[in-house]
């Protein structure tokens, strides 16, 4: 069967797109996507037990879901490709929906948590006390949103280096950390508890599971640039697997540092990581030594936080642009720069919406860094893994329904297999999805649930502003999907997928430049 033409919305403005990644670009895309610096230390405030719900989540969730993207990747490689995906499997309702879940949650977290990082990171290695002040928090969370948004205006060609560099820098600073945390305790010993590595109680896993899940997601963000790729069908699958291995490691050396360099009185959702990196430098350094590297670290740190920010969004802001060109929101959102290659319309309102973002929460928390920590992550968390629900179950979908798609990578184990991983990857994402939205249904301290923490304070905000803030934010994301959908009725494509599958760049649909 022959592919369907596209709109021609959506021809003329896949032609403005250039051949610039390639599998090298491919795998520290992935791995800048994964590694999240500002969640670390909010799964490390959850103690040793923490590695161990890491190293299982890992083995169930990352692996499963490696599997599954792996397959729809080099199966289904086309620009948008997770929008794409949903819809060949759902239609377009589903697409909008996932299509604006999963491109908000992206200025909602460079606003929130990524911003809040920066700060916080700034405050406890350079000195200032912009937490302190709402006005100059707001000052210095617009200059971040705005660097990022500028990057991903810039062509695809030009600002690959960011997320590759980020990779980098990440990966260095975790390595850095881990050398000062052994020298640390080997002088000094370490203050972390090392005693509770196994389960005690269910509150931990409720607590932890959403940050975790959060933390591995990524492996999809690259194949939304799908025909902005040399050969999609070949380097997605190893990219994935590569990028994987390299993640698990990054993160078990910082979340096991920060653990067993601080006590359980100094963990926090939002400075233990810059807290042990500076407990660590003064322990193994100190004087001068001490000012430099911490000077040093802080910009590191700003800047590994940016290229999270700049990467997902080149993703998410693809994803949505396409979405809108093939009949899932306006049309006038699909445009991209003919200079750049890029989704300008989407880049702009991305800017636009993560400011919004900035001030609104920013004045609700009047200065108080750790409640504004709190909700935005619970927002970032929620809106993420909301938008994967429809993504995971696509794949049992195609698998049935293109049952002679060329797939050059097949998840092991036939229909029992794809069943295996869809089952694991859905059933983690509805768990974080629920336990973000309402967080503290179990207490750690003593493991019961539905109890007096259930409608406690979260991260020192009371639980119906922290609760009206959640969930009427997401009502508002999920309201304008069915709004987007509604909007693209009238210019929806309804292609199928060729079964005898053609590469991306040979579709009738890509027209994808080279030079």
């Amino acid at each position: 069967m022959a592919a369907i033409p596209a709109s021609s919305d959506a021809v003329v403005e896949k032609r403005k797109l250039k051949k610039s990644l390639f599998r090298f670009d491919m795998i520290f895309f992935t791995v800048c996507a994964i590694l999240a610096i500002d969640t670390l230390s909010q799964s490390a405030s959850y103690g040793f037990q923490t590695i161990f719900w890491l190293v299982a989540s890992a083995a169930t969730f990352l692996i499963p879901y490696g599997l599954l993207t792996s397959e729809l990747g080099s199966t289904f490689p086309v620009e948008g490709a997770v929008f794409e995906w949903v819809r060949l499997a759902f239609g377009h309702f589903a697409g909008a929906i996932t299509a604006v879940l999963y491109w908000l949650s992206n200025p909602i977290w460079l606003g929130g948590t990524l911003a809040a990082g920066a700060i916080a990171a700034m405050d406890a290695l350079w000195g200032t006390h912009i937490a302190n002040n709402t006005g100059l928090s707001i000052i210095i969370g617009l200059a971040f949103v705005w660097t990022a948004v500028t990057m991903n205006i810039l062509s695809l060609r030009s600002m690959k280096w960011v997320p590759n560099l980020g990779s980098f820098v990440k990966i260095g600073l975790f390595v850095l950390f881990g050398v000062l945390v052994v020298i640390t305790g080997t002088q000094n010993g370490f203050k972390g508890d090392t005693s509770n590595f196994f389960p005690t109680n269910i509150a931990v896993f409720v607590g932890v599971i959403g940050v975790l899940i959060f933390q591995w997601v990524g492996f999809e963000m690259q194949s939304n640039a799908s025909e902005e790729m040399e050969n999609p069908q070949r380097d997605i699958p190893r990219s994935v697997a590569l990028s994987g291995v390299i993640s698990v490691v990054s993160y078990a050396i910082p979340i096991a540092g920060i653990v067993l360099l601080l006590g359980s009185k100094d963990l926090s959702n939002v400075t233990s990581f810059a807290t042990g990196y500076q407990t660590a430098v003064g322990n193994a350094l100190g004087g001068v030594g001490q000012n430099i590297i911490n000077g040093i670290v802080g910009a590191a740190i700003v800047f590994a936080l940016l290229s999270s920010g700049v990467v997902w969004l080149m993703g998410s802001d693809r994803l949505m642009a396409i979405g809108a060109l093939q009949g899932s929101g306006p049309r006038f959102m699909g445009h991209f720069s003919s200079r750049f290659g890029t989704p300008i319309t989407v880049n702009v309102l991305s800017g636009v919406l993560s400011s919004l973002f900035v001030v609104a929460t920013f004045m609700i928390t009047q200065g108080n860094l750790r409640a504004y920590f709190g909700i935005v992550l619970g927002l970032a968390i929620s809106t993420t893994t909301f938008s994967y629900l429809a993504v995971f179950p696509a794949l049992w979908v195609l698998r049935r329904r293109y049952p002679n798609a060329r797939r050059p990578y097949r998840v092991p184990g036939g229909m029992v297999g794809v069943a295996i991983v869809v089952i694991l990857t859905e059933g983690y994402a509805l768990l974080a999805t629920i336990f973000s939205l309402w967080p503290n249904i179990c207490s750690v301290s003593d493991g019961s649930c539905f109890g007096a923490s259930a409608t406690g304070q979260v991260s020192n905000l009371d639980r119906l502003p922290y609760e009206l803030t959640v969930l009427i934010t997401v009502g508002i994301v999920v309201a304008v999907g069915v709004w987007f959908y509604l909007i693209g009725k009238k210019h929806a494509v309804h292609d199928r997928w060729p079964e005898e599958v053609v590469s991306a760049d040979q579709r009738e649909v890509a027209g994808v430049r080279r030079g």
